[in-house]
């Protein structure tokens, strides 16, 4: 069936133009193989009648073949599918009731009527179910009128006998229900092929996504290692110029000590130095082991799905503090006024690719080519929550917000203002899809007065458990 399907692509596709869609293109083709099976029905019972010397009755098949014959050559050159898609619908349903009639009537022809269900079925390339159920009330009405003048065609009725009318009637019922199956086989045949092109579209989508997904989080942990990089730097430095400054007042103290010139205010002066030096480097170091604890923390959760219990407000400061560069450079005050005695027992990770992405957002767009100060503000982002029927966190900045044309597409995919700037489109729609997936909850925009721009996120205390530690 596929092997005779493939032989009949060439002609199935004289409608198609390379701007048809591929929903166009099955459409065209359906219509075009009713066609085919059409004629190919009437060029049998045509050549039947006249066997029978029936030659009035014999025109009205061939006549079928002749006018799609010249409707699918008009169709080839102008490409009008509309008005051919009329005339076979319409040919297809009245010459079946004709041909009926000049063979005597419903049972002198073997209910040749039945052909017209076809015609039916080419109601469907309309893709209009209105219009399909107009052809099938024309259909039934047309049946109808067959019974009311049945009896003004008994003159035509040859009077063939019972076998050859009950062989009339066992081909139209082997035909028509043939080729409706061969019809609803091609249907099915292009659907399924549609249908796993699709699946393998989507497949490769998703993979896409998924990649695009990744690269978004390593850009924001880019950012951090960007970010952990110069931080460290400075107290790596401090430690190094301590060290030296240590070494040398290690030298003058072990040379003093050799030539007996150690005073005892000098020996408690080098230990005062000394003293000053450690407390220094140690604190230093402190901050980068703490700056290097958090930044590990932050991008292992980012990669791993693992549930674990964590204290929201200290997780949520771990973050802020990753990206202390980036907020310094744009001179962002991050306040925190999330309830220190709160402890989620949910997934880490996804906390903080939504909080690391939503900072991110506020300092590229929020705060782009703005000063702290400027009008007489700091530039300023402040995260809260509040804890009723629903755990509700708070995110919002005082930057320069959005502009209203872009309220409603802030959260679909690839949707950017940074196009051409290493914008990516994705920040927004990951958060929103771990939102609303991942983690059960909504997220909604809204303005921050005067200016500025905030998030609402929703979470139902049954899904995300909310402890007071």
């Amino acid at each position: 069936m596929n092997k005779y399907l493939n032989t009949l692509m060439p002609l199935l596709a004289i409608a198609d133009t390379s701007s048809n869609t591929n929903a166009q293109k099955r459409q065209h083709s359906f219509l075009i193989y009713m066609g085919l099976l059409m004629s190919t029905g009437g060029l049998l019972w045509g050549t039947i009648c006249l066997y029978h010397d029936i030659y009035i009755a014999a025109m009205i098949p061939y006549t079928y073949i002749l006018i799609t014959i010249l409707n699918f050559t008009y169709l080839y050159f102008t490409k009008n599918f509309k008005v051919s898609q009329n005339i076979q619908i319409i040919i297809s349903l009245l010459l079946p009731f004709f041909f009926q009639f000049f063979l005597g009537g419903f049972i002198a022809s073997g209910g040749n009527v039945l052909w017209s269900v076809i015609g039916v079925f080419g109601s469907f390339t309309l893709r209009d179910k209105r219009k399909s159920l107009a052809w099938l009330f024309l259909f039934i009405a047309l049946m109808i009128f067959s019974g009311l003048v049945d009896s003004y065609a008994k003159p035509y009725d040859i009077g063939l006998s019972e076998a050859y009318i009950i062989g009339f009637f066992v081909i139209n019922f082997i035909l028509v229900i043939g080729i409706i199956f061969s019809l609803y086989y091609y249907f099915v045949s292009t659907e399924e092929k549609v249908r796993l092109e699709l699946q393998e579209s989507l497949k490769k989508l998703e993979e896409t996504q998924n990649i695009l997904i990744e690269s978004e989080k390593m850009a924001s942990l880019g950012s951090l290692v960007s970010g952990m990089a110069h931080e460290i730097n400075t107290p790596l430095g401090v430690g190094l110029t301590g060290i030296s400054q240590i070494d040398h007042e290690l030298k003058k103290l072990e040379s003093n000590y050799k030539e007996d010139k150690l005073t005892e205010e000098a020996l408690k002066a080098y230990i005062t130095i000394m003293k000053k030096l450690v407390q220094t480097i140690g604190d230093r170091l402190n901050n980068a082991v703490t700056l290097v604890k958090s930044f590990k923390d932050i991008s292992i959760d980012q990669h791993s799905e693992e549930q674990r219990e964590f204290n929201l407000k200290q997780y949520v400061d771990s973050i802020i503090f990753s990206f202390q560069t980036p907020l310094k450079a744009k001179n962002v005050k991050v306040i925190n006024s999330i309830n220190g005695h709160i402890i989620l027992d949910s997934y880490p990770g996804i906390f903080s690719q939504i909080f690391s992405n939503l900072i991110l957002n506020s300092i590229k767009h929020g705060f782009e080519a703005r000063e702290a100060g400027e009008g007489g503000e700091d530039n300023v982002i402040h995260i809260s929550m509040e804890l009723t029927d629903q755990f509700i966190l708070n995110y919002q900045d005082n930057g320069k917000g959005v502009s209203r044309g872009n309220e409603k597409k802030i959260f679909d995919p690839f949707f950017t203002t940074k196009r051409g700037q290493g914008g990516s489109g994705l920040g927004l729609h990951i958060i929103y899809n771990l939102i609303t997936q991942q983690l059960g909850g909504t997220l909604k925009l809204m303005k921050v007065s005067p200016h500025g721009l905030g998030f609402t996120i929703r979470l139902d205390p049954s899904i995300i458990k909310v402890k007071h530690g």
